[in-house]
């Protein structure tokens, strides 16, 4: 019994197993034997718990050894105080990245930290870090010996942003890293006003200047919200190699191989509808919709030479066969141009097919 106790004592307090079992049992009725199941169950929980915690706590070292973030410490960047805290506006894990465009450059796209928004006049003292705090680039134009970066008022050009926020972007020379932000809170009219006039590099003054001395200083209630941290892929190419997994490496260069056959695919729809418009032919939608998905089915989907010869003979055959279009079955009108497709242009399809 002295044991069981003793093991008692030793369990913390809200061990919730054992507190259950011992609030339905009595000191009269309590044996090492019935004890002995509960409190090595209690013991369990609780390294298990335990386990829980360090796992926790690696992870977090290690993903915090793979963030990228925008932060800013207490008196911009006053280190005298060990003790100051660090403020996070926005960070994400390097390897949740993505390829932008082409491989060229590696896209991270920031998580907003709602607790910590940075208003427009603290842009000087934010950071751009890696590895738990290491600086990248900073922001202050102040800084004599700093890097040298320009930027630039975009507005909207992003389809993806809502509302009157403004998007700016900064390039830290030489090339090598850009920072995307929304400024909230500076009236769209007056943004536009200013992208219009092009006058906010003026006397040679640094756009951070502009931002945090004018803007800043008529809007106070105006807040930054940072997107996204891209990265020249030539200069990172160790961090591409070691920090993303294999799985990840197989995801990522399969969305760029999605987003590289999106925007061929868009360069044949405009090519084709603009021939289609010249031509003053085929007004409907509906044609024009039907030829180019007999196109892309035959494998048409990139312009090159040899694809544009062929795709301005097809529409040009089908403009000398306009009842082809007569029929309101669609399925009827796809399968007729597709045989079209292949009796006209056969040998020179089936060469095409073989390049590809």
């Amino acid at each position: 019994m002295y044991l069981a106790c003793l093991a008692l004592a030793l369990l913390p307090y809200n061990t919730s197993p054992l507190q259950r079992a011992l609030s339905t049992m009595s000191e009269d009725n309590m044996s090492i034997s019935d004890l002995l199941p509960l409190v090595a169950a209690a013991l369990n929980d609780q390294a298990a718990a335990d386990a829980a915690k360090e796992l926790a706590a690696a992870r977090e070292e290690r993903d915090m050894s793979q963030r990228v973030e925008v932060l800013c410490s207490l008196d911009n960047g006053d280190y005298e105080d060990d003790d100051g805290e660090t403020i996070v506006y926005g960070s994400a894990l390097f390897e949740e990245g993505y390829y932008f465009c082409d491989k060229n450059l590696w896209e991270v796209t920031l998580q907003q930290n709602m607790g910590n928004i940075c208003r427009l006049a603290d842009l000087r003292g934010c950071h751009i870090c890696v590895g738990g705090g290491f600086p990248v680039a900073t922001l202050d134009d102040t800084v004599s010996n700093n890097a040298t970066f320009d930027g630039s008022i975009d507005g909207d050009r992003r389809q993806t942003i809502s509302g009157d926020a403004c998007e700016v972007s900064l390039c830290f020379c030489p090339h090598t890293v850009w920072l995307n932000f929304l400024i909230h809170g500076w009236p769209r009219e007056e943004w536009e006003a200013v992208i219009q006039e092009d006058d906010y590099h003026q006397d040679e003054r640094h756009i951070i200047h502009f931002l945090v001395e004018n803007v800043a200083e008529q809007y106070p209630d105006a807040t930054v919200e940072f997107i996204a941290v891209t990265f020249a892929t030539r200069n990172i190419p160790g961090a591409l190699k070691r920090l993303l997994s294999s799985k990840r490496k197989e995801e990522v260069c399969a969305d760029l191989d999605e987003q590289i056959a999106e925007r061929d695919w868009e360069k044949v729809v405009g090519f084709v509808k603009s021939n289609l418009q010249e031509r003053g032919i085929f007004s409907q939608q509906y044609h024009s919709r039907v030829i180019l998905a007999v196109l892309r089915v035959q494998g048409f989907k990139t312009r090159t030479e040899a694809n544009d010869d062929i795709i301005l003979r097809f529409i040009a055959a089908c403009e000398q066969s306009p009842g082809v279009f007569d029929s309101d079955d669609g399925e009827e009108v796809f399968t007729t141009l597709m045989q079209y497709l292949r009796e006209q242009f056969g040998s020179d399809q089936d060469d095409h097919m073989e390049e590809s």
